[in-house]
């Protein structure tokens, strides 16, 4: 044997040894599990619904109405399927989307044609070439049965298929905004809106909630490089947030500003341009009163239940700390239009104001920026080019600067929002 040859050998022993060590099996143990597909089948009195996993895992499952919903949280998964295949409109089932639900987990929201409860959930093994299989027997209820279940009766089965009373998932700490001692720099949110399970609008294959993920990380570097503000993100990847906690996201770290970033979609596929949003009890007009009610609705598209004891954008209104903080957001929504102007299309009616759930934050000047739409071809064109976003970052930078500094003469008291 030449001594190449024993080289090459002892090389390919070494690796066989490498991947048989603690290290590589806990590497391969470690390795997320994936959701491979899905299936749907029965007629309107009982159906199933079946999601192929890579292995067993454990989930939970509850109901809820108005509308119709079932909702299967599970751990954090790779999900090898596209958002298209859930529009299934089959038996029961009218359609269902997937996606990663906080910073802990995933979840599965199906759309029910009406109520229904689960008549049993269990894990199926792997059989016959089959792969492991989380399997959702269904059955058609009245309004009565269906009113009488509650998140109390959530169904929760462990990976080894026994019933769990427990979480199944422990949720990490939130993320922490990082400050010096003395650091008194601006703290700026930045919230790149929908994610996860939720994907916002979809056109041609482009989704909301990627877009405006990545302009929002530009954003960030662009505004960090400036070195007179902090900046936070509300979420930093792909997952699904609650309208309420990116507020709460923002009020805790004592926010002075916070900018909401979306790309809506319409049928006039004609309509195009960058839009701000302000918080208002009356809409400023139909097509803000629509875009409202349609980004409110995210929590429920996630498969979360709406609390309508704290919408009450009059209220907010009334408080003079509050009224203040409204019109500190209106001159910022004014400064950001000015600076866009010159660098992007914008709308008709570039400023708009509506009762958007996100923007509630009593003490901190919020606004949502639409940054176009992705009905329109233009417009999705320019979402998705490295030269318009620099343009439009640089403009968004422009106009935070002039914002800052035309408050920095006045009262330091909008920087630290109140205790009360």
């Amino acid at each position: 044997m030449t001594s190449a040859m024993r080289l090459v050998g002892r090389f390919l022993m070494l690796v066989g040894l490498l991947l048989c060590s603690p290290l590589a099996a806990q590497e391969q143990a470690g390795s997320m599990v994936s959701i491979q597909g899905a299936l749907t089948d029965g007629n309107a009195e009982k159906a199933q619904f079946i999601l192929d996993v890579s292995e067993p895992v454990g989930f939970s499952v509850f109901a809820l109405q108005d509308p119709y919903r079932l909702v299967i949280d599970l751990p954090d998964m790779d999900f090898e399927m596209e958002q298209g295949m859930g529009l299934v409109e089959r038996a029961m089932v009218q359609n269902f989307r997937f996606g990663r639900f906080g910073h802990a987990g995933s979840r599965v929201v199906l759309d029910l044609a009406g109520p229904t409860k689960v008549e049993r959930a269990y894990i199926l093994p792997a059989v016959d070439g089959n792969p492991v299989r989380l399997v959702f027997n269904l059955e058609a209820v009245s309004d009565r049965e269906f009113a009488e279940q509650s998140l109390r009766d959530v169904i929760r089965i462990g990976a080894d298929g026994k019933p769990q009373t427990g979480p199944l998932v422990k949720a990490p700490a939130a993320p922490v905004a990082e400050k010096e001692e003395g650091d008194t720099r601006p703290l700026i949110v930045l919230d790149p809106g929908h994610g996860g399970i939720d994907t916002g609008a979809v056109s041609n294959k482009v989704q909301e909630s990627k877009v405006v993920l990545s302009f929002a990380k530009s954003l960030k570097k662009a505004l960090e490089a400036e070195g007179q503000f902090r900046i936070l993100l509300t979420r930093d990847t792909d997952l699904f947030i609650s309208l309420s906690k990116r507020v709460a996201f923002a009020q805790e770290h004592k926010a002075n500003l916070f900018l909401s970033i979306h790309a809506d979609i319409v049928r006039e596929h004609y309509v195009r341009g960058a839009t701000v949003y302000t918080l208002s009890e009356r809409a400023s007009d139909a097509v803000a009163h629509k875009l409202a009610q349609q980004e409110n609705r995210s929590d429920l598209i996630a498969g979360l239940e709406i609390d309508q004891s704290d919408d009450v954008v009059a209220d907010i209104l009334i408080d003079l700390t509050r009224r203040e903080t409204a019109n500190h957001s209106a001159l910022y929504s004014r400064t950001l239009v000015g600076a866009l102007k010159a660098s992007i299309r914008l709308s008709k009616t570039p400023e708009r104001s509506a009762g958007f759930r996100v923007l509630k934050a009593p003490d901190i000047p919020s606004v949502l920026l639409e940054l176009g739409y992705l009905s329109n071809k233009e417009d999705r064109a320019d979402l998705l080019s490295k030269e318009w976003r620099e343009k439009a970052i640089k403009s968004i930078v422009k106009s935070i600067n002039g914002f800052f500094a035309r408050r920095s003469v006045q009262s330091s008291a909008l920087f630290v929002p109140s205790k009360g």
